[in-house]
């Protein structure tokens, strides 16, 4: 008889030899020791379907939509493997589904960034900070692949980063601007240990930052430029999606920059763009589009007394709608 926690345990083990990256074996390591130590029972041949809904509902009572979904999706990988590997005879997650929450994250404005970027004073700390700031906002890293960037990484004349073991334990590149590439000259002229292998956001002593580093610069930073909402890292990179599409109008280019698999990911900054997509459709709209065609061939004498709602034109008659004009 299997115990649940030793098929945890194995399991973490797996996916460990598997080549899992650390965020990842962090969030099974919770998840499953949550789920064994609050689940009822220590026997994994007793995990039923009815224990794993009442585990996520409890979830539910005091967690975002979103992350309970994680846990499900953690849950549901755990049981496919003790059913692979001969510990289950049944997946009692089988058929059990659950939506994924359709939630939109908040993405900082122009303005808010640039309050950051004012917010770093020029220390030795204050360079390294804009330097971060500038490339999270156009590049979209994400957090540890800001952390565990080197310095010869860097490429500044071709304005590309090259992406060592990023998410999923895959390489990649990405980009920046002219900008961000000033801001770095000043901060690598101020770099302690200026060396390929050198991190390149570091300590005054050379030394990487630790894993929570960047977020607390961030949010200390927020708080310094007086924003209503504490910016992560994970926000920078939002942003450099939205502004990316907002300019662009390129959803592939996002993807590539993002360095997302499929258009799939990248299609949830559309809706985050929508400002900018309701003020590009004003311009394009069809039908305004055909009242201003028809418009410049009418009679101008036939468009007197239109108010406030005008005249409605199709095709190449001209139809008058009532309270403007009609006599």
């Amino acid at each position: 008889m299997t115990s649940l926690p030793d098929a945890v345990e194995a399991f973490l083990r797996g996916r460990e030899v598997a080549g899992v990256t650390q965020a990842t074996l962090r969030i099974y390591v919770f998840t499953l020791n949550r789920f064994s130590h609050g689940s009822g029972t220590q026997v994994l041949s007793e995990v039923t379907s009815r224990i794993i809904e009442q585990h996520l509902g409890d979830l539910r009572a005091h967690m975002k939509p979103i992350s309970v979904h994680q846990s499900f999706r953690v849950l549901r990988t755990f049981c496919k493997w003790c059913v692979r590997t001969g510990r289950l005879s049944a997946d009692p997650m089988d058929g059990m589904m659950m939506r994924i929450p359709k939630t939109l994250p908040r993405v900082p404005k122009d303005e808010d960034v640039q309050r950051l970027l004012e917010a770093c004073p020029n220390t030795f700390e204050g360079r390294r900070n804009r330097a971060l700031i500038a490339l999270a906002a156009d590049s979209g890293l994400r957090r540890e692949e800001l952390r565990r960037l080197r310095v010869g990484d860097l490429d500044l004349s071709g304005r590309i980063v090259h992406v060592r073991e990023g998410k999923g334990q895959k390489d990649g590149v990405t980009f920046f601007g002219d900008a961000t590439a000033s801001i770095f000259r000043t901060w690598l002229a101020a770099h302690p240990a200026l060396h390929s292998a050198s991190p390149v956001f570091c300590r005054r002593n050379g030394a990487s930052l630790g894993r929570y580093g960047i977020r607390r610069i961030l949010y200390r930073l927020s708080k310094r430029a007086g924003l209503d909402r504490k910016i992560g890292p994970h926000a920078l990179r939002h942003y450099a999606a939205t502004a990316l599409l907002r300019r662009t109008g390129d959803l592939d280019l996002v993807r590539r920059v993002l360095r997302h698999e499929s258009l799939t990911m990248a299609l949830r900054y559309v809706a985050l763009a929508q400002a900018d997509v309701a003020a590009k459709y004003q311009h394009a709209s069809p039908l305004d589009h055909l009242r201003r065609q028809n418009a410049a061939t009418v009679d101008p004498s036939m468009r007197r007394g239109a108010g406030a709602v005008g005249h409605l034109l199709v095709g190449r008659h001209v139809a008058t709608t009532p309270g403007a004009g009609a006599r």
